[in-house]
């Protein structure tokens, strides 16, 4: 039916945790037919199946679902009070001087072109955004680091970075350059890792996803070995 696959990193009787590719919606949006994930996963494990959360559709790696009504309450619960432990690589433009930072920005919505902008503040209509980061690896102009999230909005990674001055690699959306970079077509950024507390033990639980294919060629080219 779909021309996309997908990888499952964990499994129980309650949950689901899968890897996304790139160029995959995580749900479907009215009046699309684009492939989705939901759509893919609920072939496979049956319609009562339903995400958590989302990741951009150009993004890989995890996304958490619920395989009954009870636990996706629950979760959903768990991601809307911010408790999981959100982690994301991503290879961006230019070297940060600092080795961690924090970034706070107000985004707000726009229809034009279905994206976040960043604003003032509150009372611009924005809603507040926060994410640190680490650098994990330096290069000569692009840096690879790994970001947590602290909220989760829309696009919030790229929007927060392209206004720090540190656009990701190949997004164009965001910044019109990277239309031009030949070794990716889609924005650099990978779920790398999420944990969780599992609703009915208690117990916390940790997923990883693998460093994807493209983003991996992009770091070796970086490092001047390809």
């Amino acid at each position: 039916m779909f021309k996309y696959s997908y990888s499952v990193l964990y499994e129980d009787k309650d949950l689901l945790a899968i890897d996304k590719p790139a160029g995959l919606l995580s749900v479907p949006i009215p009046g699309m037919k684009s492939a989705n994930l939901q759509q893919l996963v609920q072939a496979d494990y049956g319609s009562k199946v339903k995400p958590v959360h989302r990741i951009d559709r150009y993004t890989t790696g995890i996304v958490l679902f619920a395989r009954n009504r009870r636990m996706h309450s629950l979760m959903v619960k768990q991601f809307r009070e911010r408790k999981p432990v959100r982690s994301y690589l991503a290879l961006i433009r230019g070297v940060p001087k600092e080795n961690e930072q924090t970034l706070t920005h107000y985004l707000k919505r726009v229809q034009k072109g279905f994206r976040n902008i960043v604003v003032k503040d509150g009372s611009d209509g924005g809603s507040f955004a926060r994410l640190s980061y680490t650098v994990k690896e330096r290069f000569a102009k692009a840096a690879l680091i790994e970001v947590s999230l602290d909220t989760g909005l829309k696009n919030q990674i790229r929007v927060q970075l392209n206004a720090s001055g540190h656009p990701l690699v190949g997004d164009r959306h965001y910044k019109a350059e990277e239309a031009n970079e030949p070794l990716i077509d889609r924005q650099a950024l990978h779920a790398v890792r999420l944990s969780i507390v599992h609703p009915l033990h208690g117990k916390t639980i940790s997923f990883e996803s693998p460093v994807p294919k493209d983003m991996q060629r992009l770091m070796r080219h970086f490092r001047g070995k390809i």
